[in-house]
């Protein structure tokens, strides 16, 4: 389902969540996602489907503000994101 995931996400997480537009986590930088990832995965997709309101007045759109999206599409583009931010992640700890 990742490549699923990926296809979603380029099409419509990537315009905010690749470049941290309004605070968006970026993926690519594992400070942004560190506490995200010890969250059970049922939170995190529940958050990008729903919507949430974070720290210092950002938030996520319900569905990234694409409502033809599906849960799964969601869940899978949750999921692609988190394992880019875990291979980000083990590939900074190895190069510091």
């Amino acid at each position: 389902h990742l490549a699923e995931g990926r296809v979603v996400w380029l099409a419509n997480c990537e315009g905010c969540h690749g470049y941290g537009i309004a605070g968006a986590p970026i993926p690519m930088q594992p400070d942004d996602w560190r506490h995200r990832l010890r969250q059970d995965r049922a939170t995190l997709h529940r958050h990008a489907i729903e919507g949430f309101f974070g720290p210092d007045d950002t938030m996520m759109p319900p569905r990234g503000g694409n409502d033809s999206l599906t849960d799964n599409q969601v869940r899978f583009a949750v999921d692609y994101m988190a394992a880019l931010a875990e291979y980000y992640s083990q590939t900074t700890e190895q190069t510091q």
